[in-house]
């Protein structure tokens, strides 16, 4: 259910102005209370809550939340969110806040390179005496990060959001953690299933936090810190603007055994005082070694060479409007003409490239989707459309006239993931068995790849071995492997021939939510909400380099055709171009105003197109 502008609630108290946005769980509201003034309303998504992982634990859910409810209303602090009300409505828990006007500390640093080291002191001193009100109530926040903090609008006032996995603890008894953490600010107890908890948790995060601000790089994941005897980079490494003592308070409360950091806020925000000067904030660039990046032939199929890419400036050139939800999915046809887009509205929509002209919708009236279409995949020879849904089916639709041509039933597993193989079938078929011979991969929630011959509705095989959802499915360029990336944190290679599982790669500490391989075959890359991007050697499983800056769960990577470029799409509302051969970021590009959800590049390269919870598609491309 969403609740549309000028609905009552709460028997009319308060009024919908407008939907905010949506996050993992839950979705906000901006609303008008009987006195006119603004307000925030957080319910949680009914999606979710029906969702089949989610279903049995669906009174858990509702209680938690009630629960963040409370515990945010005993924490009066001038930089605390405050609560108005807590009430159900039509079975769903509900809490009024302040509306904040402003910024997010996220959006402010994406927008500025860094903060200077005056600006972030301030902040950080602010939600540090927030955090002692809440150490006192008996409770920890657990997600402090520049994206959980508000800047009010014409004030220099930080105020601390989010208390979604804020827990109560006893000092240092141990305690069962929650799986919720953000990679990056999260300290290695919050890896652990079961820890001791104390405000030494909050201070590695509060500590983190201000790591971000003044360098403008996310810290190394703190579990690959203490698996692979990683090193943390000191602060001062990227800013050498940057205080000693504030340096060294950093490195203090970000240290990987919680008895040799702070074991209070106070104690550490004592180390900070000090005196600095206000020093202009300049964009901090990260160097990395050079990657080698890998090109074939017949004579050196896999000859190293490492190459740099001249510098590039991307700009959004036109904004699709027209889906009336989440744009969850987009592709682009191999003759790079034809872009197509899958939503939250339940319809599928064909525009053209060059002009973003709406073509025509799929999936009205009577034929269509009866639920999210969380996927879509044109054929190689663009002739064909797939579409996957949480409806349990997968549409095959030609594209030419836009007609339904088969459906293929998944019961009882929602798809989240459909490939085509670009291997075509045998051409000496007829026509029409010719298009509808594809072979089509498909990942869902009942934690299984399953092989299709598309259009005649024939299941060949289901491979089996994930332990949670199948969130990507990618085939080779070769058509000879698949990859599978998953809700279990790990990403799966696959003989397609043989539904044999050759081998498991993991290094990510959080889903995989995307997974795709290089148009020469001979590198994957992953995307998770764990931050990050991994990118893999095929042939060895090697982990080859992991790319950091996004601050939110990455949901669509995509390699540029000449494979010299990676493109990331993420909740952080960003989208981000890599460049493969060096391993730095090229430019972050900002104009969506909600998650993005999917990016993909078009065959020539020049453009990519991407998908966002904003309800919009954007065309981006590179200039000269």
């Amino acid at each position: 259910m969403v609740w549309n502008p000028g609905q009552a609630l709460f028997g009319g108290r308060y009024i919908i102005e407008r939907k905010l946005g949506e996050g993992g769980i839950g979705i906000t509201y901006l609303v008008g209370n009987e006195r006119n003034e603004l307000r925030v309303i957080k319910t949680l998504r009914e999606d979710i809550l029906n969702h089949a992982t989610w279903k049995p634990h669906q009174a858990k859910l509702k209680q938690n939340f009630r629960d963040e409810a409370v515990r945010l209303a005993v924490c009066r602090h001038p930089h605390i969110v405050q609560i108005e009300n807590i009430f159900d409505e039509e079975d769903l828990p509900c809490m009024v806040m302040e509306y904040i006007e402003g910024e997010d500390l996220g959006n402010r640093l994406r927008r500025m390179g860094v903060l200077s080291e005056v600006e972030a002191l301030l902040y950080i001193r602010q939600i540090g005496d927030a955090l002692k009100v809440i150490h006192s109530k008996g409770l920890l926040h657990r997600d402090i990060k520049p994206r959980n903090i508000m800047i009010r609008a014409g004030k220099s006032e930080a105020v601390l959001i989010d208390f979604g996995i804020a827990r109560e603890f006893i000092p240092n008894v141990i305690q069962r953690h929650t799986v919720y953490r953000t990679p990056g600010f999260a300290p290695p107890e919050q890896y652990e299933l079961e820890a001791p908890r104390g405000e030494y948790i909050d201070v590695y995060a509060l500590a983190a936090t201000l790591y971000n601000l003044v360098t403008g790089v996310i810290p190394r994941n703190a579990d690959d810190r203490r698996r692979r005897n990683i090193f943390l980079e000191p602060p001062q490494n990227f800013n050498p603007n940057i205080n000693d003592v504030v340096n060294q308070a950093i490195m203090r409360g970000m240290d990987l055994q919680p008895e040799l950091r702070s074991q209070s806020v106070q104690e550490w925000l004592d180390l900070l005082d000090v005196e600095v000067s206000e020093v202009p904030s300049t964009r901090v660039i990260t160097l990395h070694p050079p990657l080698p990046t890998y090109h074939s032939s017949p004579q050196n199929p896999q000859r190293l060479t490492s190459s740099v890419v001249p510098f590039q400036r991307w700009q959004c050139v036109r904004t699709l409007t027209g889906h009336s939800s989440m744009v969850l999915a987009v592709a682009i046809s191999s003759d790079g003409r034809i872009i197509a887009s899958g939503s939250n509205d339940n319809t599928i929509k064909l525009w053209q490239l060059e002009t973003g002209k709406l073509l025509r919708t799929l999936g009205r009236w009577f034929s269509g989707h009866s639920n999210i279409v969380r996927a879509v995949a044109f054929s190689p020879d663009g002739q064909l459309l797939a579409s996957g849904s949480w409806d349990e089916t997968i549409k095959l639709w030609q594209v030419s006239r836009g007609k339904e041509i088969h459906t293929l039933t998944s019961y009882g597993n929602w798809i989240n993931s459909i490939a085509f193989s670009p291997i075509p079938p045998n051409p000496s078929y007829q026509q029409e068995t010719y298009m509808r011979g594809w072979m089509l991969a498909s990942g869902g929630a009942d934690s299984t790849v399953k092989l299709w011959i598309a259009g005649i509705g024939i299941e060949i095989n289901t491979f089996t071995g994930h332990s949670d959802s199948v969130w990507s499915v990618a085939f080779s360029p070769d058509g000879q492997l698949l990859a599978s990336g998953s809700s279990d944190s790990t990403i799966k290679l696959w003989q397609v021939d043989t539904g044999r599982e050759i081998r498991t790669l993991t290094g990510h500490s959080f889903f995989v939510n995307s997974v795709t391989f290089s148009p020469d075959g001979q590198l994957l890359a992953s995307g998770s909400a764990d931050g990050t991007i991994k990118l893999w050697q095929v042939s060895t499983g090697e982990e080859i380099r992991t790319f950091t800056g996004h601050s939110d769960a990455v949901c669509s990577v995509t390699f540029s055709p000449n494979v010299q470029l990676l493109a990331s799409g993420s909740w952080d509302r960003t989208i981000k171009i890599w460049q493969i051969g060096t391993g730095s970021e090229i430019c972050t590009l900002c104009d969506h105003s909600n998650y993005v959800r999917s990016v993909v590049f078009s065959p020539d390269g020049q453009t990519i197109v991407s998908g966002s919870d904003d309800d919009t598609i954007k065309i981006w491309r590179c200039q000269p």
